[in-house]
């Protein structure tokens, strides 16, 4: 599967996208100009949104409100497994 989870690297790109909204938003409200105060309202909304996401992607793992499921927790445990599936590796398994 394709890591499309946030990173720790992705830090200076909110750094640099909230930045450039404040100043938007400072030029727009100094200017009076309304294009530069509509840019900025949309530029602050995603970086609240942005921000949001890459909060919970960075999150430690401890802090899951959810258990997580345990595999073959719904296998009966008297019925005979299957070797050869039971020992793939991770290469295989992500074919």
């Amino acid at each position: 599967m394709v890591g499309l989870r946030s990173r720790r690297q992705d830090r200076t790109l909110l750094i640099v996208l909230w930045l450039f909204t404040a100043v938007v938003l400072v030029i727009g409200g100094l200017a009076v100009s309304g294009i530069l105060l509509v840019w900025g309202t949309v530029g602050l909304l995603a970086a609240i949104f942005l921000t949001y996401i890459h909060v919970r992607d960075t999150r430690g793992q401890g802090d899951d409100l959810e258990a997580p499921a345990t595999p073959g927790q719904d296998e009966d445990p008297a019925a005979p497994h299957d070797t050869d599936t039971d020992t793939r590796t991770d290469a295989e398994e992500s074919r």
